[in-house]
């Protein structure tokens, strides 16, 4: 089971930002801070591009704070990458817009808060007049969630080319953020936001959610699973160029300026994380298992101190009591 290789590195390339928001590891995380330089970024993606993976993720922190950003991102389009800059889009003017609106495939904007950045705002609309609509993406925090009609309202203002929905991760300042009850509210209102819309791509939730948060079937219809979490179609490297399965989870495969991505993919690890080995035996019973993957494997590490363990907003006895994994 699992893909042959990662379709995506996601390559950190700083972890200072501008912003500092209560949800993000990034503002927790003492271990290492600081920038990659840019000759060491430029090795990684040739090293990307020659073992044959086509997809690539530059992230941070906020990307727009490294002094080489425009360099690193030629370097990738010259590899023939298809490339990511995930980015609050703050700190951009228009020159700087048109500049890597001709580097990138895609770009991720972070609109977590309704008091957007008006430069935020001036940003994404610059992108889209330069033919590259935005990926907006919104966390489903404990607030957000009860004003979630308020943001769909302003994205809809917005030129973009699909809305991202994120499960709010735990983190050090709030083990458990939301909770059932919060995502079934969320679940409702996407559900909502979907029946109004004309296009055929819905707003979904593509981060790791246990379906059996609520009622599985309807929470499986705005859910992706857990494809992009946990390191099931990607690794993540960061500054310091320590290969990791993603963002969150700390076991260390290898470093990118030694180790193979393609070795790093079929280390031990991954191999019992891609098989689903390191689910909750009560998983096993459900059929949404290989799409819901079990949820979050790093919440449940980080709350219920297993990766074994359920993922903290997972109810599967409820469930399955009443018929409805099965």
């Amino acid at each position: 089971m699992g893909l042959k290789k990662p379709l995506e590195i996601k390559l950190q390339i700083t972890d200072s930002c501008n912003f500092n928001c209560d949800f993000c590891f990034n503002s927790q995380d003492s271990k290492t801070k600081g920038s990659i330089s840019k000759d060491n970024a430029e090795k990684i993606i040739s090293k990307v591009a020659e073992e044959g993976i086509k997809g690539l993720r530059i992230t941070g922190g906020e990307p727009f704070l490294h002094k080489d950003l425009f360099s690193i991102l030629s370097h990738a389009k010259n590899k023939g990458l298809k490339t990511t800059l995930n980015t609050n889009a703050a700190l951009f003017k228009e020159n700087d817009v048109k500049k890597i609106a001709g580097l990138v495939d895609q770009v991720l904007v972070s609109v977590h808060s309704l008091k957007i950045n008006s430069n935020t705002v001036k940003t994404i609309n610059n992108f889209s007049e330069q033919g590259l609509k935005p990926r907006i993406a919104t966390i489903l925090s404990k607030e957000n969630i009860n004003n979630l009609e308020k943001f769909h309202d302003l994205v809809s203002r917005l030129p973009f080319s699909q809305w991202v929905l994120l499960r709010q991760i735990p983190n050090e300042f709030n083990c458990k953020p939301v909770s059932g009850l919060d995502m079934q509210r969320a679940v409702e209102k996407i559900e909502s936001f979907n029946l109004q819309r004309k296009e055929k791509d819905f707003f979904l939730i593509e981060n790791a959610l246990p379906f059996c948060c609520w009622h599985s079937e309807r929470v499986d219809k705005v859910c992706l699973g857990g494809i992009h979490e946990d390191g099931h179609s990607s690794l993540f490297v960061n500054q310091e160029g320590l290969i990791k399965p993603s963002y969150f989870l700390d076991p260390v495969l290898g470093n990118a300026f030694e180790t193979s991505f393609l070795d790093a993919w079929k280390s031990d690890f991954m191999k019992s994380m891609n098989s689903l080995e390191f689910i909750g035996e009560e998983c096993h019973e459900c059929s949404h298992v290989l799409k819901c993957m079990a949820g979050s494997r790093f919440s449940a590490l980080f709350v219920n101190k297993s990766l074994y363990a359920l993922d903290p907003l997972a109810k599967p006895a409820i469930f399955l009591q009443r018929g409805i994994n099965k």
